[in-house]
């Protein structure tokens, strides 16, 4: 346990670094990280997939998903379609190989990472970007740790024994609490004219909602594709899903919080 913890350390030491040196750099690079995100999340999908012997779609996956992450408005709903098109062609050609089951979960799992991840690349054109999306990882860290640290210490309730027993009514209550604080603290250093405590604790407050909601979320894909991680790439921490999961949900809500409220 204690070399597990130590190596969660420090590859949080090294990778927190690497991770905002690289949003800092912006444009090109930041749209490139989150590109390789959405892909090596994808790709935990479809392996979770294989370990239950259902046959992932990759290419129009993939597809799905690049789509989702860089297609211009004017182009979503064609692209969509035609990538609907391969895959039905693929399905029907490849059936009972590949059936239906298939199909519907792999789109979905594209859909699900690469519309939520699309979000990053919308605040990446606002301004101030670089606060934006560091306000996206603080909530989500925020809440995380709060739900971890609280539920160990004080947790009694369980809240969903069959999709994740380890979770806590008491952890799920120190997330919100923490993430509340740290939206406060947040915007307390940042200073923007105007902006109200209340506004922050909401914000708080509903991003740990939905940072909940991805994480319990991902805990009944992980339970239905009969895998512990989602993957091994980060280590200590298991997968991309597996440490990016309560990001997925929440940062769209930053978005909008960012386009309606604060800007």
């Amino acid at each position: 346990m204690i070399k597990v913890f130590k190596t969660r350390v420090l590859t949080a030491v090294i990778g927190i670094p690497v991770l905002l040196g690289v949003l800092y750099l912006g444009g090109t690079y930041w749209k490139l990280l989150f590109a390789l995100m959405g892909i090596l999340a994808f790709m935990e999908f479809s392996s979770m997939m294989s370990n239950i012997q259902l046959r992932p779609l990759l290419i129009p996956g993939l597809l799905l998903l690049l789509l989702l992450l860089f297609a211009p408005d004017a182009y979503l709903y064609r692209g969509i379609f035609c990538i609907l098109v391969l895959a039905v062609t693929i399905s029907v050609l490849k059936y009972p190989d590949l059936t239906i089951k298939d199909t519907a979960i792999s789109l979905f799992g594209a859909g699900y990472i690469g519309f939520l991840l699309s979000y990053t690349i919308k605040i990446a054109d606002l301004h101030q970007s670089f606060v934006i999306i560091i306000l996206a990882l603080v909530l989500t860290w925020g809440s995380d740790t709060g739900a971890y640290f609280v539920g160990k210490l004080w947790g009694r309730h369980k809240m969903t024994p069959a999709l994740s027993p380890n979770k806590t009514w008491e952890g799920a209550a120190g997330g919100l609490i923490v993430s509340a604080i740290a939206a406060v603290i947040f915007f307390m250093v940042i200073d923007i004219e105007g902006f109200s405590l209340a506004y922050a604790l909401l914000l708080g407050i509903g991003a740990s909602v939905l940072a909940q909601l991805g994480d319990f979320f991902i805990s009944g894909a992980k339970r239905f594709f009969q895998v512990k991680d989602s993957g091994k790439i980060i280590p200590g921490h298991g997968g991309v899903l597996d440490r990016f999961d309560s990001f997925l949900l929440l940062v769209p809500l930053v978005y909008y919080f960012s386009i309606y409220i604060i800007m």
